[in-house]
């Protein structure tokens, strides 16, 4: 079975948050199970481009993958997409097209629906309403153009939460929604190596963020509520890591001034720092708007860190497995869970404990990879002959 893997970013453009890091992780799961994979994408990342692919392609960690030059409209991602497209998609089975609102996925689902070529489409949290609000009036347009045309002709939408699917199922048919979560490579936890460049107080208690600094992940509600957290234990400390996209750090300056050397911006971690900084948490907290997945809680509970996460991310798990906290969208509820971590650190133990054997159990890449090759395998044989 050969797959195609459309994104607007992909790997090492770890800037775009999560899922450059999810659509390798799914696509060396599909190699696991014997799929063929190659990813067709644009040069973005950030305000360095990545270079452009020769006529042969690339790898990334042995991913076949096109890294296509930018060209214009550069806001939505776009790039000389159209003749490598075509190519990859006469020597596939199925297409597999990753997030909304950009010309590599109008490009590959217009192309695909024109060449027969059946598409699984992941919207990635961008059909979320809360998404939908952001640049609202070009989504309108773009959703009238573009969107409605190739979500309803997928063959398949994936979610990777139960609150997704149940969204995405106000779109299509129910049966034509799969859900499959995203993963984590667990061992990554271990062998992480280098030198420590957090320089964090012995015995801390280490609150943590890992992601893209927006206005979306609500880093105020977290500040707030840490700010709380030290009044109670003076030794707490914040690390706030990622990209500051939208110079959120400034917006907090008095709030932040206040706290003083309790909270460090570290700036983006590559994957050992992340590591590094996990082995060093004592909790990670994601208290974002909308998520439709969240990828740095799997990390943190693959790490054995106990978590804390709003009810307004799809984390039931976490209250199902009791590996940390699933809590209201206010700073006194974030504030009342780390301040139970903190002073119950047996039970913070048991907690990250429990979260370990979950990632293990469910977020492996491999049975994800497995779990969506299925899904591949059951569109394939939909197909007319």
């Amino acid at each position: 079975m050969r797959v195609v893997h459309v994104s607007a970013y992909f790997a090492p453009a770890f800037c775009y948050g999560g899922p450059p890091r999810s659509v390798l992780g799914l696509c060396r799961g599909l190699q696991q199970a014997g799929v063929h994979v190659e990813v067709i994408t644009t040069t973005a990342n950030g305000a360095a481009d990545i270079a452009a692919s020769p006529p042969e392609g690339d790898t990334y960690d042995g991913v076949p993958v096109r890294y296509l030059r930018r060209a214009f409209p550069k806001r939505f991602f776009g790039a000389r997409l159209r003749a490598p497209l075509r190519a990859a998609l006469a020597r596939a089975d199925i297409c597999h097209v990753h997030g909304l609102w950009n010309v590599p996925e109008w490009t590959a689902t217009r192309l695909a629906r024109e060449m027969g070529v059946p598409y699984v489409l992941s919207p990635r949290g961008m059909l979320h309403p809360a998404a939908r609000r952001v640049n609202g009036v070009r989504k309108k347009v773009a959703w009238r153009l573009f969107e409605q045309s190739a979500v309803a002709a997928a063959a398949r939408l994936h979610a990777t939460s139960e609150e997704e699917a149940d969204l995405l199922a106000t779109f299509v048919d129910r049966r034509r929604v799969v859900l499959v979560p995203n993963g984590v490579e667990a061992q990554s936890v271990a062998t992480a190596q280098g030198t420590d460049r957090f320089n964090l107080p012995q015995g801390a208690f280490v609150v943590t963020f890992i992601g893209r600094l927006h206005r979306i992940k609500r880093l105020d509600l977290l500040v707030d509520a840490f700010a709380r957290v030290q009044a109670v234990h003076r030794e707490a400390r914040l690390v706030i890591a990622g990209p500051d996209e939208q110079r959120c750090l400034a917006s907090m300056a008095p709030l932040l001034a206040r706290l003083g050397d309790a909270v460090r911006y570290v700036g983006p971690v590559d994957d050992g720092d992340k590591w590094r900084l996990l082995g060093k948490s004592s909790a990670l907290v994601l208290c974002s708007d909308s998520e439709n997945f969240g990828l740095s809680v799997v990390e943190a509970m693959a790490a054995g860190v106990p978590v804390v996460v709003t009810r307004t991310c799809p984390w039931p798990d976490i209250e199902r497995g009791r590996c940390g906290f699933w809590v209201e969208h206010t700073p006194q509820a974030i504030a009342a869970a780390l301040i139970d971590l903190a002073e119950r650190p047996d039970c913070a133990r048991a907690m990250g404990e429990r979260g370990a054997r979950l990632a293990r159990d469910k977020y492996s890449w491999n049975a994800i990879g497995e779990a969506l090759a299925g899904c591949y395998e059951r569109v394939i044989a939909e197909q007319p002959r």
